[in-house]
């Protein structure tokens, strides 16, 4: 039931907070007798509390926004609070920590004060005040640059200037953005205003289905965006893969059909094969797929990807399992390398992100609804982004296909106004920043606050293969644990209305990245966009970048190493005309060879023991190796496990690559390798455990302390300097050091004389007095009688001197 006066609230006419605010209940006497009866009341005097309460965060000034009374605008901002890095993380007993996981939302109610804390019944002065409404309006990142309603706020007050509401002093005036969430349906009439939706709890529902159908066509129209892109090019018909799945029509079978020179739009899967049993096409099994497959012989995650197809239109159907004939290994190495094609041409891919199994589907269970509780909540990517006290049940759902039952906290906030189906809106407990229509913020998560990836944990992505499945698809259907997305080389726009920056690389994104460390290697200037010369800064890599994401994930056979990711790599190389090294670019290897496997040590610069217990455990990727060989020691694709980069400096470089070469197992040279070798001429010196104190091994339990040593004559050596020394499994010694920049180096294991194989990374910690000098004043002795004769070799070179070796 509402009230007369919220029945009438002009949601498309609000004020910004800067401006004049509307006034709603005469008094505060008034709204808190009617929110006994009124829901929309009942959300107002609870808005109404939180704006009593400093919501936290950096507060900073809005420069040249003010008032003439000379009066400051002071907002809360979130731009300072979190980053793509991090930040440093206060824990209980006063420790700190640098956590780089991105915001995580508080998930304790906002701060609320009863407003009678403020304003007693029985103070005459109370009767001056009363709550006054105004709206969040944020500007499209289109074209059109139209404002949009994100918010509902209330501040109290003795009149509608913000400079008249409580909490303001003598010299600022408080804005604190809105506490009450705006969302309608697609339909309404205020759909253009608000872009706030509610989710679906069936993925497979009449409302779902229009709402896909609805992003394609706005997709198809450009998105109206200023940029040009591919999503607004889907009119011309690309070549068919070898072979697509026939959907066309309402029939209960599909076929497997050749598609030789034929051109025309297809959808492709992106999925979990999982465990459980399922269809493939096989050598047995082609022919009959040739004439016919029934629908029910289909997992469940195959079935609705033909559902979704047919009901978009589109004729034909791409699946890797059932297009690729997996018991024949031409065509299997055949298909895998056109793969990248595949998704790269695909009219639109179905991505089933929340399926571990084919058998699971690319819906979400509607029998089995989302329990939105305060132990299981539901985080919107705006309070993921803003990383404040969040509403745990800030986004409802709508929970059957009449909207009728849309429930949040003790509310049910769905009203019509003034009984108008069109005009329907939802209210729900959500803080949002302040934005002004003087200047105002841009719609898109991210922009506002911290950048977020809502699928970054979803099972598909624990999937190797499916890293370049996402990156090459021009526009993606994701079906998410919480809800759907729609990805295109833009946005990622998510099924509740929110609008998020893109933060996985697109191919455009990661060759132009290659152009610029290619150019950085060589000492040149890129072209921007723009055609202007620039000195780009050539770290992050997001080449690199990708790397340390795919090695993350997980695939089921182990030789698929270098296969699930030669669609980016062939791509990537015939843009760039660059060599392909076993995972590695030929025109700047030196950087792509300074990789570590990953480890966590979490530290502090003090001796508290109770410190110390309050740090998240130390960890480190773990590490396998194939049985059979995969790829030269020197290539991250050599082993199994989470691997990262180490920026080089390019203006210290003491390395340089005299040649590299692989032999490809194959026809694909993006693919399998049979061997490899690299040689390089650098600064070469023997490795020996060094003498670390307790409080290092403490802090760093997967790292080892070593000394550079410079051999000498006899069994002597002079120390050089110390270092940090991560070894891919065990530490082993001796061990050697060739330095590829004045700080990182790699770890050595002599195997034939002047032949080596890669066992780790080392930082370099130079003596005082520079990188280039020596202690001699206490040789160090070298216990030569457990060398090979291979690391005898190598010792009698690792003199810190330039010294060319070949690592295989």
């Amino acid at each position: 039931m509402l009230c007369e006066i919220c029945d009438q609230i002009p949601f498309g006419d609000l004020p910004s907070e800067e401006q004049d605010a509307i006034p709603h209940q005469p008094s505060l006497d008034a709204l808190e007798a009617s929110k006994e009866s009124c829901q929309i009341c009942s959300l107002i005097w609870w808005a109404a509390g939180c704006s009593l309460v400093d919501v936290g965060g950096m507060v900073g000034f809005r420069p040249g926004v003010g008032y003439p009374s000379g009066r400051s605008i002071m907002t809360q901002e979130t731009e300072s609070n979190y980053s793509h890095l991090g930040g440093m993380r206060a824990m209980e007993n006063g420790a700190s920590m640098f956590d780089n996981s991105g915001p995580e939302p508080d998930l304790r109610e906002p701060a609320f004060l009863n407003p009678r804390a403020r304003f007693p019944a029985d103070d005459k002065s109370s009767s001056k005040i009363r709550p006054w409404l105004f709206g969040s309006w944020y500007k499209s990142p289109f074209t059109d640059r139209r404002l949009q309603l994100i918010g509902l706020g209330v501040r109290l007050g003795t009149g509608p200037s913000v400079e008249e509401a409580e909490g303001n002093s003598n010299e600022n005036v408080r804005i604190r953005g809105t506490f009450l969430r705006i969302r309608t349906d697609d339909d309404s009439d205020l759909a253009k205003t608000v872009p706030g939706r509610l989710r679906t709890n069936d993925q497979g529902s009449a409302i779902a289905t229009q709402r896909i159908k609805n992003w394609l066509k706005d997709c198809n129209d450009g998105h109206n965006c200023k940029r040009s892109h591919s999503c607004a090019d889907k009119d011309a018909s690309p070549p068919l893969p070898t072979r697509v799945l026939d959907v066309n029509g309402q029939g209960d079978t599909i076929r497997l059909v050749e598609t030789t020179d034929q051109r025309g739009h297809y959808v492709a899967l992106s999925h979990c094969w999982g465990l459980s049993h399922r269809i493939t096409t096989t050598k047995k099994t082609y022919a009959d797929h040739r004439e016919g497959i029934p629908l029910e012989d289909l997992p469940a995650t195959f079935q609705q990807a033909v559902t979704i197809t047919r009901e978009l239109g589109v004729p034909y159907l791409w699946i890797d399992s059932l297009c690729i004939i997996q018991d024949d290994e031409f065509d299997w190495e055949t298909e895998a390398s056109r793969m990248g094609f595949v998704y790269f041409s695909s009219y639109l891919t179905l991505s089933a992100m929340s399926s571990a199994d084919d058998s699971s589907g690319c819906y979400r269970d509607a029998s089995k609804p989302i329990e939105i509780t305060f132990s299981r909540p539901y985080i919107s990517a705006d309070t993921l982004s803003t990383g404040r006290r969040s509403i745990p049940l800030a986004a409802p759902l709508i929970v059957d296909y009449a909207g009728d039952g849309v429930t949040c906290r003790t509310f049910t906030n769905m009203f019509g106004m003034r009984g108008n189906r069109k005009s329907r809106v939802y209210l729900t407990p959500e803080w949002m920043p302040s934005s002004l229509k003087q200047k105002p913020r841009i719609y898109v998560v991210g922009s506002f606050g911290a950048s977020v990836q809502p699928l970054k944990h979803e099972p598909l992505n624990k999937r190797g293969w499916t890293l370049q499945e996402r990156l090459l698809s021009p526009r993606t259907l994701h079906f998410g644990t919480e809800e759907l997305y729609w990805e295109c080389e833009q946005y990622v726009l998510a099924e509740d209305g929110a609008l998020l920056q893109r933060e996985f690389p697109t191919l455009l994104k990661v060759v132009r990245s290659r152009r610029d460390s290619i150019s950085a290697a060589q000492g040149s200037t890129s072209k921007t966009n723009d055609g202007e010369d620039s000195k780009r800064n050539p770290w992050p890599n997001v080449w690199l970048s990708l790397i340390e994401e795919y090695t993350s994930r997980n695939l089921t056979r182990d030789q698929d190493k270098l296969p699930a990711l030669s669609g980016v790599a062939s791509l990537v190389g015939g843009l760039t005309e660059d060599e392909y090294l076993a995972g590695l670019w030929r025109n700047d290897v030196l950087q792509n060879l300074s990789w570590s496997v990953e480890t966590f040590e979490p530290t502090h610069q003090c001796d508290d023991p109770a410190h110390d217990a309050a740090m998240p455990p130390a960890s480190k990727s773990e590490v396998r190796y194939p049985p059979n060989y995969r790829a030269p020691t020197w290539s991250w694709a050599s082993l199994d496990g989470k691997v990262i980069f180490h920026s080089l400096n390019h203006k210290s470089l003491k390395a340089r690559c005299i040649c590299a070469h692989v032999d490809i197992a194959g026809r694909d040279k993006y693919g399998r390798v049979k061997k490899g070798w690299i040689t390089l001429e650098g600064p070469l010196y023997l490795l020996q455990a060094g003498e670390s104190d307790a409080k290092y091994r403490r802090l760093h339990p997967f790292s080892t302390e070593v000394d550079f040593l410079v051999a000498g004559d006899a069994n002597k050596a002079a120390r050089h300097g110390g270092g940090s020394a991560t070894f891919d499994d065990k530490p082993y010694f001796p061990s050697f050091a060739l330095m590829l920049d004045s700080q990182q180096g790699l770890i050595l294991k002599a195997k034939e004389p002047w032949e080596f194989v890669r066992i780790g990374s080392v930082r370099y910690w130079p003596m005082p007095g520079g990188v280039n000098g020596h202690d001699n004043s206490n040789p160090m002795g070298v216990n030569k009688s457990s060398y090979s004769t291979a690391e005898i070799t190598a010792l009698s070179v690792a003199k810190g001197t330039a010294q060319k070796i070949t690592i295989y």
